[in-house]
């Protein structure tokens, strides 16, 4: 046995482990920060990242932490970049993980690059990165494409945030429903804060809605669009209202 591995040239393992790099290459991949200092590198970022999403990302095998033999896990800066471009990914593009699995696949075989990407948009099987309105997601869609665990969204659906349809479907406005209650409760804001915000909110809708009774009573193309355009109007000018009412709070609290 000790004849046979010092006829291995010394070099042969090192380009081994080179050619077995994932993206980025380029970048170090010793294994040397705990998640804790991961969070800290991209909170400029992603300041309400978690650490359970960074676990779901290990989960769906998109990062692999190295595993220390008391299975701590350990990153490299070059997970710290893949992170970064995962989450980069979601927000910019709303890209599903099974979308970006791809992407990463075919930046770790080389296929396509981060500067000139290539096919790496031309993923998923048809399915357009960005979610239309009207479209309805199932959970497994919804977790994929926000990038939390499912017992979160049922967590959400349990405290009244979430509302599926009769086929456990939800709208697309549930991305970023999930998206920011999952950021809120990062942050510390109890389920009971964002149930009344959320109650505030249906109350608000149904105001408007009645505000446009009788345009919406006539059932005509023209009417209804109408009614469309006048809703996004005003919920545009409640959404500003209500931001500068916020703001105006939390100077005065804090003063």
């Amino acid at each position: 046995m000790a004849q046979t591995s010092a006829s291995i040239p010394a070099d042969s393992g090192r380009d081994a482990a080179a050619e077995q790099l994932s993206w980025p290459q380029d970048v170090s991949h010793e294994p040397t920060l705990k998640i804790g200092e991961v969070r800290a590198i991209v909170s400029g970022e992603f300041p309400f990242l978690a650490a359970s999403k960074i676990r779901h990302f290990e989960n769906e095998g998109l990062i692999s932490p190295h595993r220390t033999p008391s299975n701590q896990r350990l990153f490299s800066l070059a997970d710290v970049e893949r992170l970064r471009f995962i989450l980069i990914e979601q927000r910019d593009r709303y890209a599903h993980l099974a979308q970006i699995k791809e992407m990463l696949r075919q930046l770790d075989s080389g296929a396509a690059t981060h500067e000139h990407p290539g096919r790496m948009h031309a993923v998923g099987g048809g399915e357009s990165a960005a979610v239309r309105p009207g479209t309805r997601l199932t959970k497994t869609e919804l977790s994929q494409l926000v990038g939390v665990p499912i017992h979160q969204i049922e967590s959400y659906v349990e405290a009244g945030l979430l509302a599926p349809d009769s086929r456990g479907r939800f709208t697309s406005q549930a991305i970023d429903i999930v998206r920011y209650a999952a950021a809120l409760e990062e942050a510390g804001m109890p389920t009971r804060q964002l149930r009344a915000v959320h109650t505030s909110a249906h109350a608000h809708a149904v105001a408007l809605v009645n505000m446009l009774a009788l345009e919406r009573a006539r059932k005509t193309p023209l009417a209804q669009e109408r009614v469309v355009a006048a809703t996004g109007e005003l919920s545009a000018l409640l959404t500003h209202y209500y931001r500068a009412l916020l703001l105006e709070s939390i100077d005065v609290e804090l003063r």
